[in-house]
């Protein structure tokens, strides 16, 4: 099977690191033939996953790693994006805060941990991803 069924990329949890994990993502999606259409609305979701632990993992003087994990699966495409920080609310800003609500309207299911850091997990429907699921080993 082909390793394009799995990707695992790591970065400095900063605004301008989140580029480069989106512009790597949308390669895994292009590569596991998503359409153009599908892999947009699933790198937003996934870039907003990554924007949040940017914004909210580590304090100013902090900083740590934050993960994506994705694998093509029969059940669909799994997405993790993890952190080991702790939340920090930060002031509300008018025009902001709809990352959630985003990654809820094109996931399938979206769950969120806060165990030793942060882990959102989104499961994107198998239709979309037309490579086949990584056995299991």
């Amino acid at each position: 099977m082909s390793s394009v069924s799995e990707l695992r990329l790591s970065r400095v949890a900063h605004p301008s690191a989140i580029k480069s994990l989106r512009h790597a993502f949308m390669a895994f999606l292009r590569a596991n033939d998503v359409s153009e259409d599908c892999a947009a609305d699933i790198a937003t979701a996934v870039g907003e996953a990554l924007a949040n632990a940017a914004e909210h993992a580590y304090g100013e003087n902090l900083s740590g790693l934050v993960e994506v994990y994705a694998r093509v699966e029969p059940e669909g495409l799994v997405v993790e994006v993890l952190d080991r920080g702790v939340f920090v609310e930060r002031p509300r800003r008018e025009g902001r805060g709809f990352g959630l609500r985003i990654m809820k309207a094109v996931a399938r299911t979206v769950s969120i941990d806060h165990d030793g850091g942060t882990r959102v997990r989104m499961v994107f429907d198998a239709r979309y991803v037309r490579s086949q699921p990584l056995e299991a080993s």
